[in-house]
């Protein structure tokens, strides 16, 4: 469970399998009902930045297909619109339909109310019940939580689409999630990465690395330090450890794959002037109609 590992990715599709394998495959069984939830949270993707490439996202359902299972991809709504027209008009709609692949609109499905931190969360019935989840963020910086990879790609999952109401209690919410939702199989997009205003117009960093595992603590703890941030300062991370959610500790978790601290890097944070600076073409691509 502790086990992630790091692959360079040249061919996208080898190194998902590669990196996948390296953490024990995908322990699926023939029938099976296989939820992906990648993070698709705008319709514009400048840079190859913003959303879960789609070479990863196809790469997974291959494997798990292979494996005989039944695969349905997952979003819900949220602030840049509902998720059918933003899977739509990214393009991942038609490389879905393309596959066979059906995409569930989360925001319509049946659920469970969970209370945390004095707040209902609906939980879709679909992401609960899941007999395997197959976990797809993209390495990020975030302005309320530093960074956002496993464990925040998981509140993408919440029915309502006005998911910033409960931004004040994301470091109580998030770690919930973390032991509520089971992650089957985490594997991250460390392509084209976003530094500074994150998560959606920040400025392109290219590390182009797979990263997989199968805890969302011991995943995004490593990555975390792959940006070049301590574990330790990000509160959902380490409220996480703390609930026995997954282990942290560097000394704790086993990396394989290729040397990892050759592709280390310092991510610029989140709304520093010289973030801020960059990003202002970012915000005209994302906002004003630039590129898809």
């Amino acid at each position: 469970m502790n086990r992630v590992s790091l692959v360079q990715a040249g061919d996208i599709e080898a190194a998902v399998r590669r990196g996948v394998d390296l953490v024990g495959g995908l322990n699926l069984e023939r029938g099976r009902k296989v939820v992906v939830k990648p993070n698709i949270c705008n319709p514009k993707n400048p840079h190859g930045m913003v959303i879960t490439d789609f070479g990863v996202i196809e790469a997974v359902v291959r494997m798990a297909r292979e494996k005989g299972g039944s695969v349905t991809v997952v979003e819900s709504d949220n602030i840049a619109g509902p998720a059918e027209r933003r899977v739509t008009e990214s393009g991942l709609m038609a490389r879905l339909d393309g596959l066979g692949v059906p995409f569930l609109n989360l925001s319509g499905d049946e659920y469970e109310v969970h209370r945390v931190a004095g707040v209902e969360l609906e939980l879709p019935r679909t992401v609960l019940d899941a007999d395997y989840l197959i976990n797809l963020p993209k390495i990020k910086t975030c302005a309320h939580t530093l960074v956002t990879l496993s464990i925040k790609n998981l509140y993408g999952v919440l029915r309502a689409a006005k998911k910033s109401v409960h931004h004040r209690h994301l470091n109580e919410i998030l770690p919930y999630l973390a032991k509520t939702v089971r992650s089957d199989m985490i594997v991250v997009d460390g392509l084209t990465c976003m530094e500074g205003n994150g998560p959606t117009v920040g400025n392109p960093r290219r590390i182009g690395v797979i990263v997989a595992g199968m805890n969302p603590v011991s995943v995004d703890a490593f990555c975390s330090r792959l940006m070049g941030f301590d574990p330790a300062e990000i509160a959902h991370i380490a409220n996480a450890a703390r609930m026995g959610a997954g282990e942290m500790d560097a000394d704790k978790i086993e990396v394989v794959g290729d040397d990892w601290e050759g592709f280390r890097c310092s991510f610029e944070r989140p709304y520093s002037l010289r973030a801020t600076l960059k990003s202002l073409s970012t915000m005209r691509d994302v906002y004003l109609g630039g590129s898809p």
